[in-house]
């Protein structure tokens, strides 16, 4: 950016800079970025090339628009490579708005009055490149605001309880001396230095997956490995992907079992400091007021609340640098001690001269760790606002205003040792009370918003990873893919986080906690972190060391001093995160074990039909060869109508096949077998989204594809206008997709009225084999000839008695028969409530 502005001013250096376009919450780098940083573009969808200086080729381009319309008119547009940009086309701005175009730069020709051509090229130039300085400077700001208040909350609001948390909550003292005052606050400012300067923010937010962050995207780059196929490494070993994928798994449930303790703690802390005597169960029934406010507000969507949030975040973080600063002028003598805590001298002392050296010291850090907690979260909502805004929000206002407020209130500490017990209020002059009071409600309600939208962020990607079961994802922002809302998610937050309210009454008997999934989260995050340095970054061995040994070392002190916290109440989040762990493991396991099956079918399939020419029956087809077999020889009869069977796998075909076929003797005459995949990159462009293959004897394939970051909800899966469109582009050769066209013809998916196909006199409740055929009233007659039907499968799970499996294994698949059983039924979640649909019941045996 700020190089655009210098070539704003001075067009005539335009060869010899390089230029970073911004480009909606992402960047494209000139020179190409490298594999695993911010501003990677997917590999899926076509890789924007090296752009060329926008300034010189808008010059060079009104130079030969003044010599004659034929050579301006054969000139490409400005930054013509933009075009296939990895931007879904929700998120695409208009072309004067994404990109520079030949508008600005081809000027009408000079009159022989007129200045010199170069002079009219260069100011054009220079116009152009301004304007778009100006809207994207725009933007940036908007995006370091909703940062700002999305994002910071968490960590915004620490000040609130962490001094307590050390003295009281840890240390069981209520008359700390000035020494360990200092030494206290040396090791906040050092913590927030150490692992959110530079850990989370420097370093951590580097790892991104084609702009997405959170601890699945930090998997995703690890799996792929470094971008150079001549970097020497190849797929990492079964056990290796198992471990690194269930440390993914434990990241993102311990951020989940976080989620669940910060809306409280921030809500109760902050009422806490009512000038006036209210009883505690006002005060709670006040709190779950507030929490019930905030999780309404979440389907609103992070960028409206990043609207209302940003600001209030803003003037809350200048009103605690004010008080700081306000504490430190009234008492100048205890602000030149304060100012000694920047030492780590003040740090070392503290562990081995204070009166809670060692053992104490070490304890105190399950207090310090209030003073990062959040940290975790800049990296889950990095899809939401982008690297460059978040740390640029972090350094440039949240670091000093928190770093102001902790020497504020270790300043008035020093001269009231017993208003520890709430040190933040106890800083605040009497006729600033309710006002602060009122703002820091309104800034707590803001501190959750960080931690909920990072968690619907990783779920979003953990459920297109498929780590868990069909969930709605609702996609809030039009501009913005990242900014998503799932309802389940959302309420059974809220619910946790009532009942947690409701059993701990107070933010100090909550702080015993908070902590242990924060610490466990850092902890993970540099293991995966490690991984990323030395498999996809391929810094040497002692380079690597260098950096994570001294995050481990911190990392593992604060975790082991939150441990003791675990037979008080820091069981809460560890039970938590360990239920989430344990089904999105048992999914995972789940479907690795249903495809082993499969494959296992295939090949038995693949067997027969090379011995015998044939599949041995209908029932048991999964094979697109083994179908198309059974097509040609079997004489089945075939149906005068178009029939769309979902499937998991392209390759596979699924069971509802064969159970229409021996159940009702027949086949339709247009078979579509329709499959949803998830690419590994975080979005798919719209001309890449859908493809096509026919298969022979009246059977098509058909894949949507679509990013795992993207929501995959009704409208983004959009399956009658997928549908329509290859209709219309393959309808001439293939004449039987036809009735597929009409799809396409309402605007809506649930007034559009398809004709029930495939034998209509079929209905049969049927399990382990037979049917239930679920046909719906038709709303409205499509323009042409006879709509699809839709046929899905409700799949239910049961074990092979000789499979072996033991009683956790047994256990294991009865809970992923429940999930799958009790997820989002597949009508309504890929949008077909409108038609024709026919479910089949299918036993699968694990």
């Amino acid at each position: 950016w700020l190089k655009l502005k210098a070539l704003a001013q001075s067009p005539q250096r335009a060869d010899s800079l390089t230029l970073r376009v911004f480009v909606g919450r992402r960047h494209l780098r000139t020179g190409g970025p490298s594999h695993g940083m911010a501003g990677d573009s997917p590999r899926h969808v076509r890789s924007a090339p090296a752009l060329k200086n926008p300034v010189a080729e808008a010059a060079a381009r009104s130079a030969e628009a003044a010599k004659g319309a034929e050579a301006a008119q054969a000139l490409p547009p400005t930054v013509s490579s933009t075009r296939s940009l990895p931007l879904p086309a929700a998120a695409r701005r208009p072309a004067r708005d994404r990109r520079f175009t030949a508008a600005g730069a081809q000027a009408e020709r000079p009159s022989s009055g007129d200045a010199s051509p170069s002079s009219a090229t260069n100011e054009g130039a220079k116009s152009e490149a301004t304007a778009l300085l100006d809207r994207n400077a725009g933007r940036f700001c908007l995006l370091v605001l909703g940062a700002t208040g999305v994002v910071f909350g968490d960590i915004g609001t620490s000040p609130l309880y962490t001094f307590s948390g050390i003295f009281v909550g840890v240390l069981n003292t209520t008359e700390p001396t000035p020494r360990d005052i200092v030494d206290a606050f040396s090791m906040i400012f050092w913590m927030l230095t150490l692992v959110v300067g530079i850990k989370y923010v420097c370093l951590v937010m580097r790892v991104s997956h084609h702009g997405e962050g959170g601890t699945f995207a930090m998997l995703q780059t690890i799996l792929e490995g470094p971008k150079a196929a001549s970097a020497g490494s190849g797929a990492l070993a079964p056990r290796t992907k198992s471990a690194v994928v269930f440390l993914a798994m434990l990241g993102v449930s311990l951020v989940a079992g976080d989620g669940c303790i910060t809306p409280a703690i921030s809500v109760l802390s902050a009422l806490e400091g009512i000038p006036a005597a209210i009883g505690e169960d006002a005060q709670v029934a006040i709190a779950i007021a507030i929490l019930l406010l905030i999780f309404l507000m979440q389907r609103s969507g992070s960028k409206i609340i990043g609207m209302v949030a940003g600001p209030v975040m803003v003037v809350w973080f200048l009103t605690i640098a004010g008080l700081g600063v306000h504490s430190l002028a009234r008492n100048p003598t205890s602000a030149r001690h304060v100012f000694s805590g920047f030492s780590p001298a003040a740090f070392v002392n503290f562990w081995i001269h204070g009166n809670y050296s060692g053992v104490s010291a070490w304890r105190s850090l399950a207090g310090v760790v209030l003073s990062v907690t959040g940290a975790e979260a800049l990296y889950a909502d990095l899809g939401h606002f982008g690297a460059a805004p978040i740390s640029s929000a972090w350094f440039g206002l949240v670091y000093p205003c928190l770093v102001l407020q902790y020497m504020g209130q270790a300043a008035a500490l020093i001269e009231n040792p017993e208003g520890v017990v709430k040190p933040f209020y106890n800083a605040v002059p009497q006729e600033l009370k309710w006002p602060v009071l009122i703002l820091a409600t309104f800034a707590t309600v803001v501190a959750s918003q960080a931690m909920i939208t990072g968690l619907f962020s990783i779920l979003t990607q953990a459920h297109a990873l498929k780590f868990l079961p069909r969930i709605q994802v609702l996609h809030t922002n039009p501009d913005e893919q990242g900014q998503v809302y799932i309802p389940e998610a959302n309420w059974t937050l809220c619910t946790m986080c009532i009942a947690i309210c409701l059993a701990f009454r107070s933010s100090s008997s909550l702080a015993g906690a908070y902590g242990i999934a924060v610490t466990s989260t850092f902890l993970v995050t540099t293991c995966l972190l490690w991984l990323v340095l030395r498999r996809v970054w391929r810094w040497p061995l002692l380079a690597a060391l260098g950096v994570i040994v001294p995050m481990l070392v911190i990392d593992v002190a604060l975790w082991s001093a939150n441990v003791l916290k675990i037979v008080e109440s820091g069981w809460v989040p560890v039970v938590i995160s360990a239920v989430l762990c344990l089904l999105m493991h048992t999914h995972h396991w789940g479907r690795a074990l249903e495809e082993s099956v499969m494959a296992s079918e295939a090949d038995a399939e693949a067997k027969e039909i090379e011995a015998s020419g044939a599949p041995s029956g209908l029932a048991t087809l999964s094979t697109l060869p083994a179908l198309l077999g059974a097509l040609r020889g079997s004489g089945l009869a075939r149906t005068e109508k178009v029939a769309v069977f979902l499937t998991p796998y392209a390759w596979r075909v699924p069971r509802t096949v064969g159970a229409v076929a021996t159940t009702l003797g027949c086949l339709p005459r247009t078979i579509v077998l329709l499959s949803v995949r998830v690419e590994p990159v975080p979005f798919v462009s719209e001309e890449d989204r859908a493809t096509f293959k026919a298969r022979g004897e009246g059977v098509f394939s058909a894949i949507l594809h679509f990013g795992y970051a993207e929501p995959l909800t009704a409208e983004r899966f959009a399956i009658y206008k997928a549908l329509a469109r290859m209709a219309r582009s393959h309808a001439a050769a293939h004449p039987g997709l036809a009735p597929l066209a009409a799809l396409g013809a309402c605007e809506e998916p649930c007034n559009e009225q398809l004709e029930n196909a495939a034998c209509d006199d079929a209905a049969a409740v049927v399990e382990e084999g037979r049917m239930a055929t679920t046909r719906q009233q038709p709303q409205q007659q499509p323009p042409h000839g006879h709509g699809p039907t839709f046929v899905l499968h409700n799949l239910h799970y049961a074990t092979r008695q000789d499979a072996g499996h033991g009683c956790w294994d047994h256990f294991r698949i009865a809970l992923y028969s429940f999930l799958v059983l009790n997820a989002r039924k597949p009508i309504r979640f890929f949008g077909l409530e409108g038609g024709s649909t026919m479910e089949i019941s299918v036993v699968r045996f694990l």
